[in-house]
């Protein structure tokens, strides 16, 4: 019988630190994920995830909008020989 009320005391102390402790917890993991993305958006990890990549780079897009066909034809064909120049490094 003993043995059962210190059972029932021990989980009700223990539960009470829990949810005692819940909400510090709770906002630190909180704070360390804000922080882990504030690093990944400064050095360029977010932009990845945005749709429309052109944004960011709008003198590039008009540039790409005003191309001929042959003048993509030749700009994509010399970044693929200079990707794999380099791939053979």
């Amino acid at each position: 019988m003993t043995i059962q009320i210190l059972k029932a005391i021990t989980a009700g102390i223990l539960a009470g630190i829990a949810i005692f402790l819940m909400p510090f917890i709770i906002i630190r993991v909180f704070i360390i994920l804000l922080i882990i993305r504030l690093i990944f958006r400064l050095f360029g990890g977010g932009r990845r995830w945005r749709r429309g990549g052109h944004h960011f780079y709008p003198a590039f897009s008009r540039r790409w909008e005003h191309m001929t066909d042959e003048e993509k034809k030749v700009f994509r064909d010399r970044m693929q020989n200079d990707f794999f120049n380099k791939m053979d490094k």
